[in-house]
């Protein structure tokens, strides 16, 4: 095989601390990850051919691992059997998060970019507007086609709960399914979901600052400039969180997507084999079953 040829892939969820894991493989020594985070090989570009994709990885440097996390992957239906294709021992990593907090997130995004506006601001008619709120939330059917092709202890699935429990320990995860040694000085790298700039030029300005210096080695201090009180202050007052311009879901909404997502999530614990730290349904369960 290619010694530049990639060893693990994310696959998502969307807005499923994505972000997240591409700054803990970010951070290796040991790792080699695409310059931008999302390749979207095996969904969108599979016509440009394994060259092109591998020149995402190809370094000076030696590398135990290689890869990248490229969300579109979880729903497009040849992505699994195209990847198992390009290396049937790839580590596949899996981030998902309660599929109601998820559809909303996605929601949030889509506001953010200004792909939603108007109208369908209003949470309740964008998801009537757009399919794929939904459909991305139905796990256990998108991941099937992944342990269809892949053998289950090469599918590592993490939870966003659990990351937010402790971040640390979690990165260990990702480091320990990889075979590396953990990180020496784990920076926690926060992506705020639901933040847009006022200022559209400078939000990207510092946002590619920052990102330039992460990716040279300077993520401590990018975080330490942060917070300096000018910075600060520039960065503060120049941020507006989406959830003060969307409201959220109603209560029916919340319920309907809730019995909406139930039925996937027991399939998905019986694929995954072990139980999601989501509340709601296991309460749902309860009352099912009492």
């Amino acid at each position: 095989m290619n010694d530049t040829r990639a060893t693990f892939v994310g696959i998502g969820a969307q807005k499923c601390a994505s972000t997240w894991l591409y700054g803990v493989l970010q951070q290796s020594p040991d790792v080699q990850v695409s310059e931008d985070k999302e390749v979207d090989f095996f969904s969108y570009y599979f016509d440009r051919g394994y060259e092109w994709y591998d020149r995402h990885f190809a370094c000076d440097s030696p590398s135990i691992a290689r890869g990248e996390i490229s969300p579109s992957y979880f729903i497009h239906p040849d992505a699994p059997a195209r990847a198992y294709a390009y290396n049937p021992k790839m580590t596949v990593f899996v981030t998902l998060r309660d599929p109601v907090a998820r559809c909303f997130s996605n929601h949030l995004h889509e506001v953010r970019k200004g792909h939603a506006s108007g109208k369908n601001t209003v949470f309740e008619t964008a998801l009537d507007n757009n399919p794929l709120y939904r459909d991305q939330g139905r796990y256990a059917h998108h991941l099937k086609r992944w342990y269809d092709v892949f053998p289950a202890d090469q599918i590592h699935v993490m939870f966003q709960e659990d990351i937010h429990i402790d971040r640390a320990a979690m990165a260990r995860q990702v480091t320990d399914a990889l075979g590396l040694r953990p990180l020496d000085d784990f920076l926690d790298l926060r992506a705020n979901e639901s933040v847009r700039y006022k200022n559209a030029a400078v939000g990207e300005t510092l946002w590619k600052f920052g990102n330039f210096a992460r990716k040279n080695g300077m993520g401590r201090i990018v975080e330490t400039a942060k917070a300096v009180p000018p910075i600060k202050q520039l960065r503060a007052s120049n941020r507006q969180s989406i959830r003060d311009v969307v409201a959220p879901m109603t209560a029916d909404t919340e319920r309907y997507l809730t019995d909406y997502y139930a039925r996937d999530v027991e399939k998905l614990e019986r694929l995954i084999g072990r139980q999601t730290p989501w509340r709601r349904f296991a309460a749902l369960a309860d009352v099912t079953t009492a």
